[in-house]
């Protein structure tokens, strides 16, 4: 596989960590409020708009920057920041899913 393929794959990953997150973010906050989301610009956002706008928005931003990243050959800084969201963001909301399944 060449780099660039595998970057692509990273870009595709990205893209598809974000997508979860706001999906995911989405039910939380559904289900036990704004409150318990954890970064509170976007919390903010949240109640002035609702909820599904401002992570549309959000998630719209994140994928962009993404995109930014793959077409100036940021692939490393780009798989960092895929791993970061899949951690820090994806994750917690899948234990919490799980715990309340």
């Amino acid at each position: 596989m060449t780099s660039l393929q595998q970057a692509r794959l990273v870009l595709g990953i990205f893209v598809l960590t974000q997508f979860l997150d706001g999906v995911l973010t989405y039910w939380g906050v559904s289900r036990f409020g704004v409150e318990l989301e954890f970064t509170s610009w976007l919390a903010t956002l949240m109640t002035a708009v609702g909820p599904g706008t401002a992570l549309l928005a959000a998630k719209g931003v994140a994928c962009f920057c993404g995109f930014v990243l793959f077409a100036t050959t940021s692939f490393r800084v780009l798989a960092i920041a895929t791993g970061w969201c899949l951690g820090f963001a994806v994750v917690p909301w899948l234990v919490l899913a799980a715990a309340f399944a």
